[in-house]
């Protein structure tokens, strides 16, 4: 049995805390990817129907084809008071409150399409928590991922800057911008510097921001700020960032 095993067993059966024990149960729930794949989407919106349940997992790789599976998932989160699962018209809605993220430590944010500003929230959060510095990798990158992190960047956290992309959008006006960028930062106490990787020399296609505190492979950024269905997922494996790192070129 493990800690949180061993709080609810205690206030249960030994302390006679009921309600301890399902705060611990309901915060338990709250970690699950599953669970905060289906708060982030569903959150606001009205009884959604089992089956449109379903396909939300579905689409994030989180359940397979057995939509019983979906039920009891349902049933563990309606007794936690997480959702409202209607057994008879088979229609579920969220009654949680979202957790503050340090509480909830998501290890899954989503993004989708009518979730504009909460897709660029979950980014910022991101780049919020990063500690020591943080390394950016996404071939596609962007000068408009320079916005949230000259809006995130802070000295007393982070001391550096790493961004590393291919060269489709190391354009002029990108240099042009990252050179004021970087001496913003120069200015807080932050080193920053953006190396492109040529084409024949790029291994890699996944995106990650990687802090010295944790990984997280992110959509692209442009995904990010037209919230296609995606998702942004911690990971517990860093990629070899630095290897990947001396095969750039600084643009400035």
């Amino acid at each position: 049995m493990n800690a949180a095993g061993q709080l609810v067993e205690n206030a249960f059966w030994i302390d006679n805390r009921p309600d301890d024990a399902r705060e611990t149960l309901t915060n338990c729930f709250m970690r699950l990817p599953a669970t905060q794949a289906l708060v982030q989407t569903l959150r606001g919106r009205g009884p959604t129907p089992v089956t449109g349940v379903h396909h939300v997992l579905q689409r994030h790789g989180l359940v397979g084809d057995a939509i019983s599976d979906v039920r009891v998932l349902l049933e563990l989160l309606n007794e936690v008071g997480i959702v409202a699962y209607s057994r008879k018209h088979q229609t579920v809605r969220i009654t949680a409150p979202i957790p503050e993220p340090d509480a909830a430590n998501p290890t899954i944010r989503v993004v989708e399409p009518t979730r504009p500003f909460s897709n660029i929230k979950h980014l910022r959060e991101i780049l919020r928590a990063a500690r020591e510095y943080v390394w950016w990798c996404d071939p596609q990158f962007s000068k408009r991922g320079l916005e949230p992190l000259a809006d995130e960047a802070d000295a007393a956290h982070i001391t550096e800057i790493r961004i590393l992309s291919g060269p489709a959008n190391a354009t002029a006006d990108a240099t042009s911008d990252f050179k004021r960028f970087k001496a913003e930062m120069a200015t807080a106490g932050i080193t920053a510097e953006w190396r492109v990787v040529p084409k024949d020399k790029m291994t890699w296609h996944d995106r990650f921001i990687v802090s010295k505190n944790e990984t997280w492979n992110v959509p692209p950024i442009n995904t990010l700020y037209k919230g296609d269905y995606s998702e942004a997922g911690r990971s517990e494996a860093r990629p070899p960032f630095d290897t990947w790192w001396q095969e750039g070129n600084p643009i400035v």
